[in-house]
């Protein structure tokens, strides 16, 4: 079967463990062929979003890529925001996929899709939206100019040929309710997820890393990763890590600092307790969320969260809408909402009030039933 995943209404980033990176491998690993469409639009030095030259490539695990440029407009902005591709038909006519999956239906061109499913109906035609009033519509243009018109008049006339709509949170589903009236009819769950590991795989993981980061046996592992940017609250994080002495455990920090926080984070990050590692690829985050006792997302939503439930870790996290609906289901996140609620937590740790195994068996289950990317990859692909 010929899968062709499309990156056209968002970024596409070589290397990391996002959506868009693993349903393709693990579509290729099923045997399939496969073919990433996408925009020009990447992370720049692992740091900030930025554009690339359109090409073609083949990455590390063997997906094959092509970035398409945009046609010109008025501006550039509006060139990025219209999202108007050239030679998207073409490429898809050339090929001749079986299965569609839109990685979000917000670029004008959707229509060359839409085209070539009416004259291809045997075909099937899927999109998710990773859109929600947390990360999109912040001002008065965005909201009414570009989602309620111009993405509204697309996704709308997409939909018709759509076998299903997924959405990755409740946020999302009623941003798209809300703002493109999608049908919750054709509208369907589909989380963000993870890889799951075998449990050899798992333990040597979690070896390996603790013995790296000298993690003695009675002590304890935390870890927070992401963008450092303000919204991650990081700094809040450590200072609440920080003022309860009595714990024996080691705060581990990974990610890219963006350049006008550097000269706070750097500072911040070293201690006695306290390791930075930099900026690591997908593979080796995942080590490291093996090795962890916690993780700790107290800012905004990340991707990696749902990762670091399949390596079966308990997460401290701020109690988003869409980790509200997890949680409810397994009971597997420690809230917090403010600096003195992280404090609090880690006293109860300390103080041996919170068992942290519970909640990782209660990851382990969640990770099997809810986020497994390999059932997940069936919503599109079994016939």
């Amino acid at each position: 079967m010929r899968i062709l995943h499309l990156c056209l209404a968002c970024f596409y980033i070589d290397g990391y463990n996002y959506q868009e990176n693993i349903l393709p491998r693990i579509d290729r690993e099923n045997g399939n062929e496969v073919l990433v469409i996408a925009s020009t639009e990447t992370y720049v030095n692992n740091s900030e979003l930025g554009y690339v030259e359109p090409g073609e490539y083949t990455t590390f695990d063997g997906i094959h890529v092509i970035r398409i440029p945009y046609e010109n407009l008025i501006s550039k902005t509006l060139t990025r925001k219209i999202r108007k591709y050239k030679g998207l038909y073409e490429q898809i006519e050339k090929f001749r996929p079986d299965v569609i999956m839109s990685h979000d239906l917000c670029f004008s061109s959707v229509t060359d899709v839409v085209k070539y499913k009416k004259h291809n109906p045997e075909i099937k035609f899927y999109a998710d939206t990773h859109t929600a009033s947390y990360n999109s519509g912040k001002s008065w243009i965005s909201l009414y100019i570009l989602h309620r018109l111009i993405y509204k008049y697309a996704i709308r006339r997409t939909i018709p040929y759509l076998e299903k709509y997924f959405y990755i949170g409740i946020s999302e589903k009623k941003f798209s309710v809300k703002n493109y009236s999608v049908p919750e009819s054709i509208m369907e769950y589909f989380p963000l997820g993870g890889v799951l590991l075998s449990e050899t795989e798992y333990e040597r993981f979690r070896q390996e890393k603790r013995r790296e980061l000298g993690i003695a046996e009675n002590e304890l592992l935390f870890l927070h990763s992401g963008k450092l940017e303000t919204r991650k609250r990081t700094e809040e994080l450590i200072s609440a890590f920080r003022q309860v002495k009595s714990l024996k455990a080691k705060m581990v920090v990974i990610g890219s600092i963006p350049e006008g926080r550097k000269s706070i984070l750097e500072e911040l990050l070293c201690g006695e307790r306290i390791a930075y590692l930099g900026w690591k690829d997908a593979d080796e985050l995942k080590a490291y969320l093996c090795a962890a006792d916690l993780y700790c997302q107290p800012g905004s939503v990340s991707a990696t969260l749902q990762q670091a439930i399949c390596c079966y870790c308990p997460v401290m996290g701020y109690p988003h809408e869409e980790y509200k609906h997890i949680n409810g289901l397994y009971g597997n996140f420690i809230w917090i909402k403010t600096e003195n609620d992280m404090k609090i937590v880690f006293q109860k740790i300390a103080e041996n009030r919170l068992e942290l195994d519970r909640y990782q068996e209660s990851a382990r289950r969640c990770a099997a039933e809810l986020l497994d990317y390999e059932k997940l990859v069936e919503k599109y692909t079994k016939r």
